[in-house]
């Protein structure tokens, strides 16, 4: 469902959906390279096809197949819900402090304060959310929240949080 929305949020996007819908699309006006642009992304959202002649066909029929966008995860802040989907994590943050409340949250739930981790342990850990391993660690190092010791055999939850 999220496609869907996101696929009309354009408004020069939604006015040519419309003319599809309504038939209403003059001969060759999906020529322009903005207009090709669009529609790709209308087809690719499932919006629109394509029939063999050449000409496009809306079908309403794809809101009704489209599922409602998933739950808020649980546990998860409600700010960093739309960096999640199906209980992974689909990018890393760009700004600072998005990806801090993102990294607090993933050293809180993956890791327990009284324990060290083997840098083996962390990887598994960081792979069961997200494949860069290697990012997350270094983000969790370099903000504090997890240290690692310095001859790199292990890494232990920090004891404080400072936000």
């Amino acid at each position: 469902m999220d496609q869907l929305l996101a696929a009309l949020a354009d408004p020069e996007r939604l006015k040519l959906y419309a003319r599809i819908v309504l038939q209403d699309l003059p001969p060759r006006e999906e020529d322009s390279a903005a207009a090709r642009k669009h529609l790709g992304r209308l087809i690719s959202a499932g919006l629109v096809e394509r029939l063999p002649d050449g000409s496009l066909e809306a079908d309403p029929a794809v809101f009704r197949r489209a599922r409602p966008a998933e739950p808020a995860q649980s546990g998860v802040p409600r700010r960093l819900t739309g960096f999640f989907a199906q209980g992974r994590l689909t990018s890393i943050p760009v700004r600072p402090v998005v990806r801090r409340e993102l990294l607090e949250h993933l050293t809180e739930t993956l890791f327990t304060a009284d324990r060290s981790y083997t840098e083996r342990e962390v990887n598994e850990a960081f792979r069961t959310v997200h494949d860069d391993t290697s990012a997350l660690r270094r983000y969790c190092v370099e903000n504090g929240l997890l240290v690692r010791e310095r001859d790199g055999s292990s890494y232990r939850r920090a004891t404080a949080v400072t936000v």
